[in-house]
């Protein structure tokens, strides 16, 4: 897993066949990240300032046929410093459990920010959790 530069990290984020689980970044707000990428593949995170420290990890994909990656993506960034993440209830809720991230907070699904119901008709009503990584807890 290698540092990559904002404007290869959002091509790579841009080919995700779940655009509406991810948060839109710009090229510019991803040049204020740590950018991580594995060479070669559209597979990637970065992380973002929480509390004065680079520890969100934030756009978490994995565009490629490269299946069980999950896990060693999610333990580099942990490695390099993530500790916070939030993401949909849904498929990734049991790999982030059991990697040791903690609920600590969940919204419920609000149609505010869905105003075409095109999320809701693809994926359904989920809650967004809010996790922490167990060795991050003071």
């Amino acid at each position: 897993m290698g540092k990559s530069k904002p404007e290869s990290f959002y091509n790579s984020l841009k080919q995700s066949k779940h655009p509406l689980m991810l948060t839109d970044y710009s090229p510019v707000e991803l040049s204020k990240m740590k950018l991580f990428k594995l060479k070669g593949y559209n597979i990637g995170f970065a992380l973002k300032q929480f509390d004065n420290k680079y520890s969100e990890i934030v756009g978490v994909h994995n565009n490629e046929d490269v299946n069980n990656i999950g896990n060693e993506l999610m333990q580099a960034a942990i490695n390099n410093g993530g500790c916070y993440l939030d993401h949909f209830d849904g498929f990734l809720s049991n790999l982030y459990q059991n990697m040791g991230f903690i609920e600590y907070k969940r919204d419920n699904y609000d149609p505010e920010y869905d105003p075409n119901n095109e999320f809701k008709n693809k994926y359904g009503s989920k809650d967004i959790i809010y996790r922490v990584y167990k060795n991050c807890i003071k």
